[in-house]
């Protein structure tokens, strides 16, 4: 049987294996959970980018919400979960303050859109 000499002490060639094989154990273990690791970092941030975008994209509001060029507030529509009615919150831009307002319909101050005739049929004229 082979040995190999260590200050003090002798190691059979079985032992060195076993030692080698438990280390790239070892090592496998590691990456193994540093991957598993890697990928549930970058689920949980890209969830949470996507909600800061979702919250930017809500605050937004729309272009009928804006205010007026000489106006420090502005209104914007929050749409619940139902999507038929609308939190508004008016946010004072001079203050960075958000005031809630009130729950309503989400279309109340959106313009009706106009309904188009049908064209009528000609015979090429």
């Amino acid at each position: 049987m082979a040995t190999s000499a260590r200050p003090g002490t002798e190691v059979t060639a079985f032992e060195s294996r076993r030692d080698f094989r438990q280390s790239q154990e070892t090592r496998a273990k590691f990456w193994h959970v540093a991957i598993v690791s890697l990928f549930f970092v970058a689920v949980v941030g890209s969830g949470l980018l996507l909600g800061a975008v979702m919250v930017v994209g809500t605050l937004r509001g729309d272009d009928s919400n804006e205010p007026t060029s000489g106006s420090r507030t502005g209104r914007v529509a929050r749409a619940l979960q139902d999507g038929k009615f609308c939190h508004y919150v008016i946010f004072d831009n001079k203050t960075a303050t958000a005031i809630e307002d009130r729950i309503g319909r989400c279309d109340e101050d959106k313009p009706k859109p106009k309904k188009e005739k049908p064209a009528a049929f000609s015979w090429g004229k």
